[in-house]
Parts: structure tokens; C-alpha cells; sequence
């Protein structure tokens, strides 16, 4: 998370998330999703939450 937490890693991460039309508030809670199951060992739940972020981008872009 040291990327999102520095002003030239936040702009970088944010330029490459227009390029691929990725909200940047998206992506970062993917990578805690991802950081979050990997430090308590747990994999399970990993994909139904990356589904839960990316529907949520997903209604919010069709509205």
C-alpha cells in the first residue's frame, strides 16, 4: 500500500486507472481486498469480492 500512501505513486497508480477506465478508489480497494486475505491466509472470498467492487463500478458507470 506504500504506492497509494505516496504522492508520486497516487499519481502514477491514478493515470494508469483513466488509461484503463478503472476508478482509482476501485482498484485500491482490490489491492486491500487482496492484502486483507493474504495476511489472515485466507484466499476464500477473494473473487466474490473483487465481483462486489467491480458491480459496484459497473451500476455506478450505467446510471
Amino acid at each position: 500500500m506504500t504506492l497509494f500512501a505516496q504522492e508520486k505513486g497516487s499519481k502514477l497508480i491514478k493515470k494508469h486507472c483513466r488509461a484503463i477506465g478503472l476508478p482509482y478508489g476501485d482498484l485500491k480497494r482490490l489491492v486491500e481486498e487482496v492484502v486483507d486475505k493474504s495476511t489472515m491466509g485466507r484466499r476464500h472470498g477473494l473473487w466474490q469480492a473483487f465481483d462486489e467492487v467491480l458491480g459496484e463500478s459497473l451500476e455506478e458507470t450505467e446510471d
